[in-house]
């Protein structure tokens, strides 16, 4: 009995020692990919023949680059083809086909991918989208809106939404079989709505009948939409033949990137992209199939200019992927970012300027477009991510610094500081081996200051033995400002900087950044003061109500007044519902910046809302537009909402997530009849 003991705690100890073994190995081999990744900047690529590099040495001493591997223009060595197909129990080279890098984090390292031929396996097809964290989803999960019913390939990629949300997805995608994405297509396209992204795509094959399923292998498609959201004709500039029917072309799409993540930014993003096609052209403008596009305007960087840093003896490589690494590598802590990593402080009006400078503190994703050319400006509310470059060491603190704007310069370290708290994973062996969120915590003292150590530590799971990937330098609950002498003020206007100290003393970022707030809801008028917010549904004649209970005989065509207002106001929708059977229709969005044209979609406001003083003709609904069968002798209802323009987070101390703008809503009834 006593030699079967020792048997199984030696047994014990060694699958334990197996265990850990594979975790330091894991840790190991996802060493040299942080640091390359860490040294990967700009524009990110893939080629579509192998070569010997002549320029630096790559830092793991191999010269031969292959097309599956992961280049960065500025002669970076990204990723290995190894790194990202190693997850999958592949080691031979499947090529490189479509990337998108979703995070370089460091810790979360996630990159999306599709490969150029099948896995041996059986594990993935080569129109599958892969990413590194070992999700797989199939090519007709992605073609699911377009009934196509089997694999055409992949061949451009690129995901559009917070990236902490792409983030999420990911994670929840891992949870699924591909076998289960490939028997219900539409599961994911469910996804991809509750997490408000879309994952935009080409294929590499036209599927037979193409007027049926309406696209072709040149086109940019959205994945939660089922449409086409570019086509080869309006990318390429109009002197180029491309598009088919009318111009007689499809030139193909290898590649697409764009500077923007963000889905309210969906098209603006498409018009700033760069991709590549899989043909070349001798005309003007002339390009190949190596050269990196820019929407309807022709080269953007030529193949020579993407990889002359590795100094290949061959002048042209060709272009496979794209991906795109945006920000140089800092050098003095600085914040990055405010209300959301994929809104850079550059974007916020006065969101870089010298101390006592000014600005709007208003986002807006293209600064250098004319307001309001298409998207709203935008103040933030609730809780508000801030995020930047701290150094690896050096640091022994810092905070994140405010003070109302228009308020004199206090010296460093003068000023109030968001204080933040975290709650940390940490590894844990029992009762289930994993990470998982303790009652550890890591918090600002009453200043805001935050140990720079502990923080980094936290991050890259050196202290826990769990990375924290989702800590940013502060998360500010502007719904409860502290350190104001003047009292609380959760719509102000404010102005913030970073502040660190190191063996020299208290420092401070040179710039500032102006940030707008706004935590007030917009207010549906109650004009009559009858304690109910008004919406009236008229007759054509513009003055008479129909009662809530009243009824409107032998009229399809009705009117909608309302009163409303909000200091950064966006938009307002419409529906009406009912009919036997029931059903409804929806009217809108109608944004702020939309013009007033005398139309159905007459909407009468700025904005601040409606237009002063007073009910406003907001626009008019139709009976029939519910269908002829379902306008008879009903009572129907009418619902508005009215939508704020602040961007808004939650935060649980785990994790920071968007959360939808602010609405007012009001409902009336009214009962309408068709003519006989």
């Amino acid at each position: 009995m006593k030699n079967s003991r020792i048997g199984k705690h030696s047994w014990l100890i060694l699958v334990l020692t197996i265990a850990m073994t594979a975790v330091l190995l894991s840790v190991v081999a996802g060493t040299s990919q942080t640091e390359n990744l860490k040294a990967c900047r700009g524009m990110v690529f893939s080629v579509e023949e192998d070569f010997v590099t002549q320029g630096p040495e790559p830092p793991d001493g191999e010269p031969i680059i292959s097309d599956g591997d992961l280049l960065s223009s500025n002669g970076t060595i990204c990723a290995r083809h190894r790194d990202l197909v190693g997850m999958f129990d592949v080691r031979e080279d499947v090529g490189l086909d479509a990337v998108d890098i979703i995070d370089l984090d460091f810790q979360v390292r996630l990159i999306a991918f599709s490969t150029e031929i099948d896995s041996r396996h059986g594990n993935f097809t080569s129109g599958d989208l892969l990413v590194t964290n070992g999700a797989v989803i199939p090519n007709v999960a992605l073609t699911a809106l377009f009934q196509v019913g089997y694999d055409v390939g992949l061949d451009a990629l690129h995901f559009v939404g917070e990236p902490e949300r792409v983030i999420d997805l990911m994670n929840e995608v891992e949870g699924f079989s591909r076998e289960r994405l490939a028997s219900n297509p539409t599961l994911l396209v469910e996804m991809l709505k509750k997490f408000d992204i879309d994952i935009l795509f080409s294929v590499e094959g036209t599927p037979p009948m193409p007027r049926k399923h309406s696209f072709l292998d040149g086109d940019l498609l959205s994945a939660r939409r089922g449409v086409v959201v570019s086509g080869n004709e309006d990318l390429l500039p109009p002197s180029v033949p491309a598009g088919i029917p009318n111009r007689g072309v499809d030139f193909g799409l290898d590649a697409f990137v764009s500077p923007s993540r963000l889905v309210e930014e969906e098209m603006e993003g498409v018009k700033q992209g760069l991709f590549s096609t899989e043909i070349l052209y001798r005309g003007k403008p002339k390009f190949t199939d190596g050269d990196a596009l820019l929407s309807g305007n022709g080269i953007e960087l030529t193949n020579r200019d993407l990889v002359n840093p590795f100094e290949p003896r061959a002048d042209f490589l060709g272009l496979d992927a794209l991906s795109l690494v945006s920000r140089p590598p800092p050098k003095e802590p600085n914040i990055q970012s405010m209300c959301g990593a994929d809104r850079p402080v550059v974007n916020f009006d006065g969101g870089m300027v010298a101390p006592g400078g000014t600005g709007t503190g208003l986002y807006r994703q293209n600064p250098s477009t004319a307001w309001p050319a298409g998207r709203p400006r935008r103040p933030c509310g609730q809780f508000v991510p801030v995020d930047g470059f701290l150094p690896d060491s050096g640091i022994s603190r810092f905070r994140v610094a405010y003070r109302p704007a228009g308020d004199s310069i206090p010296p460093v370290g003068g000023a109030s500081g968001i204080q933040t708290k975290w709650l940390l994973k940490e590894w844990r062996w029992w009762p289930t081996l994993g990470c998982y969120y303790s009652g550890r915590k890591l918090e600002t003292d009453s200043s805001g200051w935050m140990d720079a150590t502990k923080f980094s530590k936290a991050k890259d799971g050196t202290l826990t033995g769990c990375a924290n990937n989702e800590l940013r330098l502060a998360v500010w609950d502007t719904n409860n400002i502290r350190g104001l002498s003047g009292g609380i003020d959760k719509d102000g206007h404010y102005v913030l900087w970073l502040e660190w100290e190191d063996s020299n003393g208290l420092h401070k970022e040179p710039y500032e950044h102006h940030l707008q707030l706004d935590n007030t809801a917009p207010e549906i008028s109650d004009v009559n003061n009858d304690g109910v917010s008004d919406v009236e549904v008229r007759l054509p004649d513009g003055s008479t109500l129909i009662p809530a209970c009243g009824q409107a005989e032998n009229v399809d065509e009705l009117q909608v007044w309302s009163q409303f207002s909000d200091e950064y106001y966006w938009k307002f929708r419409l529906r009406i519902r009912g009919g036997e059977p029931p059903t409804n229709k929806w009217y809108g969005p109608h944004n702020y910046y939309d013009p007033d044209d005398g139309t159905p979609g007459l909407k009468n406001t700025k904005d601040k809302g409606t237009l002063p003083s007073g009910l406003k003709h907001l626009r008019n609904i139709y009976m029939t537009d519910l269908g002829e069968k379902h306008f008879v002798d009903c009572c129907y209802g009418l619902d508005l909402w009215v939508w704020d323009a602040s961007i808004r987070h939650s935060f649980n101390r785990k994790v920071v997530d968007g959360i939808r703008p602010l609405i007012d809503h009001a409902f009336i009834t009214f009962e309408a009849a068709p003519k006989g």
